[in-house]
């Protein structure tokens, strides 16, 4: 009876689904590209309690990164633009980055960024390659090195600046022509591995590529746009393993599994039911 009992326990708890870990946005580090003319810093306010942080400067390309590497996680959260930002530019995240990249010359991360309306400009010093479009809707695109604000904004990759670039790989299923609007708030999830990024947008696949992508943190993105909040937030294991070559490889990228709750409640209650017996 009794070694029924606990075959019953772990039967149980081999089905019962573990709960992602909530991340804490105080534990993040800001980041920004060098200033052009009119462009400052972004400034990345998080609250209290770490459940939310909010981006307030229309300036260079800006980032806020995890204390966590990427790879074989799944990643969900919310991302919304108030009005008082104004503006028509770009939200989005980077997934690969590593610290200090804005200044690496090999950097070599995966940007994806939504623009809410098409427009074109030409940003002054130091950015110092031809202004251009800017298209509206969502993208994931290659950056690597140290790209000029044009770059960034074109998501192309110019010969006259041979320090970096951005390619980009593809757009958005149903979001790849349309913006983003204000007061709306969007659920991001995104699914990382060595090989393998999907990005699902309130629940729909607009972003599914495959090639080799290198490991690092994943961070909120703004270039230009100001006013926008990313919330609740939570990690939980991915479906891509961090080893493609195996296939059980769990993540060792810093996060505790949401499992190991679980089975620490599990070993209490084995004990506590041995007592009883």
């Amino acid at each position: 009876m009794r070694y029924s009992s606990l075959a019953l326990v772990f039967a149980f708890a081999s089905v019962a689904p573990a709960e992602a870990a909530v991340v804490n946005l105080n534990d993040w580090t800001a980041e920004s590209y060098e200033a052009v003319a009119s462009f400052g810093a972004g400034v990345w306010t998080p609250a209290a309690d770490g459940s939310s942080v909010t981006q307030s400067v229309n300036g260079q390309p800006t980032l806020y990164y995890s204390d966590f590497t990427a790879y074989g996680t799944k990643v969900t959260g919310k991302i919304r633009v108030a009005t008082s930002g104004g503006d028509d530019d770009f939200v989005g995240f980077v997934i690969g980055y590593d610290p200090g990249d804005v200044t690496n010359s090999g950097a070599n991360y995966l940007l994806i960024d939504w623009k809410r309306a098409t427009q074109s400009f030409d940003f002054g010093a130091p950015s110092t390659t031809p202004g251009g479009v800017a298209q509206i809707g969502l993208a994931v695109s290659r950056v690597t090195g140290v790209p000029t604000a044009d770059e960034f904004w074109q998501h192309t990759n110019y010969a006259s600046h041979t320090g970096g670039g951005v390619s980009e790989l593809a757009r958005g299923a149903t979001l790849g022509a349309t913006g983003w609007d204000f007061n709306t708030e969007y659920e991001f999830t995104f699914d990382f591995g060595p090989n393998d990024l999907e990005v699902y947008v309130n629940g729909v696949k607009q972003i599914d590529i495959t090639g080799s992508f290198a490991n690092g943190r994943l961070g909120f993105y703004n270039f230009s746009q100001a006013a926008v909040t990313y919330s609740a937030f939570t990690v939980d294991e991915g479906t891509f393993p961090e080893d493609p070559e195996d296939p059980e490889d769990p993540p060792t990228n810093g996060v505790p599994e949401p499992g190991m709750l679980g089975l620490l409640g599990l070993g209490v209650a084995v004990i506590a039911l041995r007592r009883r017996r």
